[in-house]
C-alpha cells in the first residue's frame, strides 16, 4: 500500500464519511477545535485521508479479505489481549456485534435478559427477534441497571412455567447511553454474572464505551471483560475509526464467527480503511482520556469561579456532565463558542450537556475558560 494509491483515496474518504465528520478542526481564528459532542476525536476526511496516508507510508497498513487478515486481524488480536480474552472477531457495527454475540450465547434457549434502557432493546428494530427468534426480556425499566434478585425471580418464573423455556444468556450495557453515560458498578455486574454461571446462562457485555468506563473506576477493560463471556467495544467513539467493532471471548466462540458476520452481510470486501486507524488509536485512549478528564477538572473549577456557572455531575456518571448558566441567551452563547472552535450540543432550559473527550487536551483549562466568559459577555 503505496501513498500514491491515496491521492486518489482521499477524495473518496471525504465523500463516503459520515455528515457527523464535517466538522472543522480549526476555528475561523484558526484555534484548536475542542467537541463537547463525541467520545473521540471525530476526524474530519482530511485528517482521516492524512492519517491513512502516514499508516500506508510507514508500512502498518496490510489489507485484508472479505474482513479476514491483514491489519484486520492485527486489530482482532490487540482488542481480544486489551480486554481480557483469548480471541476476537471485527464486525462492522456495534449493533451485528451485539446480535451475534446473544445469537451464539442462548444457544437453543431463546430467552435473554437485558436492560429496559439498553441499545439493543431500543435501538436495533427488534433484529434480536425477527432475524433470530430471539426473546428479549427487559430488565430495570427506565433506570440504570438491574440486579441479582431481578434476574432470580425472571429465571424462577422461568423454571416454573408450563412449557420450559430457558434463558440463555444476559446482556448488560455499560455505560448506559440512554442514561447519559452513567455506570453500573463492578460489584454488581461480577454478583449478575457469577449468579448466571451457576445457573448455566452465558452473560455479554455491551461495552461500547467501556474504555471510559475504566478510566472513571480505575478498573482496567480485561477485567471487566473477563467476568463476562463475551465482550463488545466500538471501533468509532474512543478509536477514532470511521466504523467499525470488536465482539471477543473464547477461542471456540469466535472460530468459525465470520461466516455469521458474512451471513448477516457483514462481511466487507475490504476493511482495513477502520482497522488501521483503530489500530493506531488502541494503546493511546485510556492515557489521553485520563488526560482529558483532569483537563476537565480543572476547567470545571475555573469557570465556576463565576457564580452564573455550575457544574452538575450525575450519580454513578463517567464522562457527561451538565453545565447550567444563570440568565444567559444559550443560542447566542452556543454560537459565539462555535466562532472559537468549540462545538456543544442544542442547550436545554437551563444549560448544556457536555461529553469531556481528548480533544479537550487541545488547549489548556485556563484557556478554555476564558473561551467560556468571553462568550458570557457576547451572549449578555
Amino acid at each position: 500500500m503505496q501513498r500514491r494509491d491515496f491521492v486518489k483515496l482521499g477524495s473518496i474518504i471525504a465523500a463516503a464519511a459520515p455528515a457527523g465528520l464535517e466538522v472543522s478542526n480549526h476555528s475561523a481564528k484558526g484555534g484548536p477545535q475542542i467537541d463537547f459532542l463525541h467520545d473521540g476525536l471525530q476526524l474530519t476526511p482530511k485528517e482521516y485521508a492524512a492519517l491513512l496516508m502516514k499508516l500506508a507510508d510507514e508500512g502498518k497498513i496490510k489489507p485484508d479479505f472479505y474482513s479476514n487478515g491483514g491489519v484486520v486481524e492485527e486489530l482482532e488480536h490487540k482488542f481480544a489481549q486489551l480486554l481480557g480474552k483469548e480471541s476476537a472477531v471485527f464486525m462492522p457495527t456495534g449493533t451485528l456485534a451485539n446480535h451475534l454475540a446473544i445469537r451464539q450465547l442462548s444457544g437453543n434457549n431463546r430467552r435473554v435478559i437485558v436492560q429496559e434502557q439498553s441499545h439493543i432493546y431500543n435501538d436495533t428494530g427488534d433484529c434480536s427477534q425477527i432475524l433470530s427468534g430471539l426473546n428479549l426480556i427487559p430488565l430495570g425499566e427506565n433506570a440504570v441497571e438491574f440486579s441479582v434478585n431481578d434476574v432470580e425471580k425472571v429465571f424462577n418464573k422461568t423454571k416454573s412455567g408450563r412449557v420450559e423455556a430457558g434463558i440463555g444468556a444476559i446482556a448488560i450495557e455499560t455505560p448506559v447511553r440512554r442514561q447519559q453515560d452513567r455506570m453500573i458498578s463492578y460489584d454488581n455486574l461480577k454478583a449478575i454474572c457469577n449468579y448466571a454461571n451457576s445457573n448455566g446462562i452465558k452473560t455479554h457485555l455491551d461495552g461500547a464505551r467501556l474504555f471510559v468506563q475504566s478510566v472513571h473506576t480505575n478498573i482496567d477493560p480485561s477485567q471487566y471483560g473477563k467476568i463476562f463471556d463475551t465482550v463488545f467495544t466500538s471501533m468509532w467513539k474512543c478509536f477514532n475509526a470511521s466504523s467499525g467493532a470488536i465482539l471477543a471471548g473464547s477461542n471456540v466462540f469466535t472460530e468459525k464467527l465470520f461466516h455469521q458476520r458474512r451471513m448477516f452481510g457483514g462481511g466487507l470486501p475490504a476493511s482495513w480503511a477502520f482497522a488501521a486507524v483503530a489500530l493506531h488509536y488502541a494503546d493511546g485512549f485510556l492515557g489521553e482520556y485520563k488526560m482529558a478528564w483532569a483537563n476537565a477538572e480543572k476547567f470545571f473549577a475555573e469557570i465556576q469561579k463565576n457564580e452564573k456557572f455550575k457544574i452538575v455531575k450525575f450519580e454513578n456518571g463517567s464522562h457527561i456532565v451538565k453545565l447550567t448558566i444563570a440568565n444567559t441567551n444559550l443560542i447566542k452563547f452556543k454560537e459565539s463558542l462555535k466562532k472559537k472552535g468549540i462545538e456543544l450540543s442544542a442547550p436545554n432550559e437551563t444549560g448544556f450537556g457536555l461529553k469531556i473527550n481528548p480533544s479537550i487536551n487541545r488547549d489548556t483549562p485556563q484557556n478554555l475558560a476564558g473561551y467560556f466568559l468571553d462568550s458570557l459577555k457576547d451572549a449578555s
